[in-house]
């Protein structure tokens, strides 16, 4: 059994050595961020080189995965479905100004999402344009995402009224 598990940590770091080896030749071609940067925040070292194709298509994939997950998050919160309780909550305890605060980050979002799709259909040099355009400006949307996360979660620490309680008295 212990044969089995070491041959398969060693696959595994045959795998990500040749995944950071093709990733490096990327990197010098074009300035890219260094793999461990990127991996730290996208998980790039999951990408499987047997299965993904085009490695530089396959980083901007993960990096659009981010985003859409971002937006996920946002979504429900700046256009809340009436029947969904869970964002109910959060709408009704983050102001208008912050739910705003969010609907343009959000379209910020929206837009980087659409312009990763589009680069993807173009040039390797395009796509890694777009990796290093949005890795300059990752600081920023990562402490904006934080910055709303945080404020959702404290929505959920403020006391109110059960929702289904005031639906009962509204009947």
């Amino acid at each position: 059994m212990h044969g089995v598990r070491g041959k398969a940590s060693c696959k595994i770091n045959m795998e990500l050595k040749e995944l950071k080896d093709e990733y490096e030749k990327l990197s010098k071609k074009y300035s890219l961020p260094k793999f461990e940067q990127l991996d730290e925040e996208f998980e790039i070292r999951a990408i499987e080189l047997n299965k993904t194709g085009i490695l530089i298509k396959a980083v901007l994939r993960w990096i659009t995965n981010k985003l859409n997950l971002f937006m996920n998050y946002l979504e429900p919160v700046i256009s809340a479905p009436p029947q969904n309780i869970h964002s109910l909550i959060e709408m009704r305890n983050l102001s208008e100004q912050e739910r705003n605060k969010m609907f343009e980050f959000y379209k910020e979002l929206s837009a980087l999402l659409h312009e990763n799709i589009t680069v993807e259909l173009k040039s390797e040099k395009e796509i890694a344009q777009q990796i290093k355009k949005i890795w300059k400006s990752w600081p920023g949307i990562k402490g904006k995402e934080i910055t709303f996360l945080e404020n959702m979660t404290q929505a959920w620490r403020k006391k109110e009224e059960s929702p289904i309680t005031k639906a009962e008295y509204s009947g």
